[in-house]
């Protein structure tokens, strides 16, 4: 009864597996697993948001990006595949308890056996001939030497079952690390940024907001290409990243967008940390390495803000974005504070 359901659904995955392909062929999308589980989303139309993004891009004849494929499949693909990695680890956590519990259950075993041979001494101290002697003795070595086997077999599975638990949380911190770091700049992920804030919020009463966004990143896309525009954001990630100190944040907002959090660092130092970020990115040159072609120098802006007493980070960031719309509408290539 369930054959025709089974064919009904493989043929409606197939249909949409085409048309997903086609969609990042057609778009010149390289048709790596993100890009290609947001095309499928679209086309299944779930979730809605992946529909409504991608369907306003072909209505207003917007080109589709790599990046814009990332950033949709972050926002509201991945996360449904984080809680399910946080469900195992809950599970492997759970038989890591078990396993103590057996093994405290062997301990208590082996106990008992040991009070079995003291009973069974008494009673060859009792014994009144060689026959009974030999029996017991006979009973006792081989109660003892299954005792042993036992305890080894069971150290022998406990050692397995620790390694293969090992081995199974770390593979779980990749799939954690993996979920809140973006793929193409190695920053942290929007997911993660907002952890992040909801994590140093409460204890760090004096925090600097940085928002930078790549200007006229679109121009470059149509100029230069895709690949072309990828390069220049790791370029930018990894300019963000050497101009940071080890206890700040950086984070991918989203296509070629940028935030920092700037820890115990007040406005004026923020601005500072910005203007460097600035100025060496505008010094950057790059060149297309298949035909030596040199890219245009490209720049950024930067909003800054400072967090105020009782304010939200959601405000932080408002402020901080409207500091960057500044920045642009100033003429780009600045930093602009937000009091």
């Amino acid at each position: 009864m369930s054959a025709p359901a089974d064919n009904d659904r493989f043929e409606r995955a197939q249909e949409l597996a085409k048309k997903a392909l086609a969609l990042l062929i057609k778009a010149r999308v390289p048709p790596i697993p993100p890009s290609y589980a947001v095309g499928y989303a679209f086309f299944e139309g779930v979730p809605d948001e992946v529909h409504s993004v991608i369907q306003e891009c072909l209505q207003k004849g917007e080109p589709l990006s790599e990046a814009l494929m990332l950033a949709l499949y972050e926002r509201y693909i991945l996360p449904d595949g984080y809680e399910r990695f946080r469900s195992v680890r809950t599970d492997l956590e759970r038989l890591l308890k078990l396993l103590l519990k057996a093994l405290r259950a062997a301990d208590s075993d082996n106990q008992a056996f040991q009070e079995a041979l003291q009973e069974n001494i008494k009673a060859l101290e009792a014994a009144e001939d060689t026959t009974t002697l030999q029996r017991i003795a006979q009973s006792l070595l081989a109660a003892a030497q299954q005792a042993h086997a036992d305890q080894q077999r069971l150290a022998r599975e406990l050692a397995n079952a620790r390694e293969e638990l090992k081995k199974a949380h770390a593979e779980l911190d990749q799939h954690r690390r993996a979920a809140l770091i973006d793929p193409l700049t190695g920053l942290y992920n929007r997911r993660a940024l907002d952890q992040l804030l909801h994590d140093i919020w409460p204890t760090t009463p004096v925090l600097t907001m940085l928002v930078a966004d790549i200007d006229h990143f679109k121009k470059i896309n149509d100029t230069y290409g895709h690949q072309v525009g990828d390069v220049v954001i790791r370029q930018v990630a990894e300019t963000i990243r050497r101009g940071i100190r080890g206890e700040d944040y950086a984070a991918r907002y989203g296509g070629e967008e940028f935030v920092v959090l700037l820890p115990d660092t007040d406005l004026k130092g923020g601005l500072q940390v910005a203007e460097n970020i600035r100025s060496r990115v505008a010094k950057l040159r790059l060149v297309r390495k298949h035909d030596n072609l040199a890219i245009d120098a490209f720049t950024i802006s930067i909003g800054v803000a400072s967090r105020k007493p009782g304010e939200t980070h959601e405000e932080l960031f408002k402020r901080a974005d409207e500091a960057l719309y500044l920045s642009k509408a100033g003429g780009r290539n600045r930093v602009t504070s937000m009091v």
